[in-house]
């Protein structure tokens, strides 16, 4: 009986842990661009890439960009569009370069609650 319920509890958790896993990119992997493409467009920019991966469904590139902030920014593998970025400030550090295309949430005109002016689409940004 013991074992049955061990074998049960194991069961449900591997279950719900691939009901909770959610993918942040959806492309079919068909209409993937090659990682070669989206590093050379880092270079491009000014980055030095020092990795790419496929992680949740997305492509993952870490690497410092042209000031020499470390950066791991998610991009999607189709359109090469930006999803996530994250920056880790050395030193002093000005977001403004990153935030420039982002609105932010601002009080509602009566003062209650807020309203989210950010533009649909637009990538998920953390700033430590």
């Amino acid at each position: 009986m013991k074992n049955k319920l061990i074998t049960a509890f194991i069961t449900s958790c591997l279950i719900s842990g691939a009901a909770l896993a959610d993918d942040d990119c959806t492309d079919p992997v068909a209409d993937w661009q090659p990682k070669e493409q989206l590093r050379q467009m880092m270079i491009d920019n000014g980055w030095e890439v020092k990795r790419i991966k496929v992680d949740d469904g997305c492509y993952e590139v870490k690497g410092f960009d042209r000031n020499g902030h470390q950066v791991e920014a998610k991009f999607s593998p189709a359109s090469l569009k930006i999803v996530e970025l994250e920056i880790k400030f050395e030193g002093s550090g000005d977001a403004s370069d990153y935030l420039e295309n982002l609105s932010v949430r601002q009080k509602s005109e009566n003062g209650i609650g807020f309203e989210d002016n950010r533009a649909p689409n637009k990538p998920k940004v953390t700033i430590e």
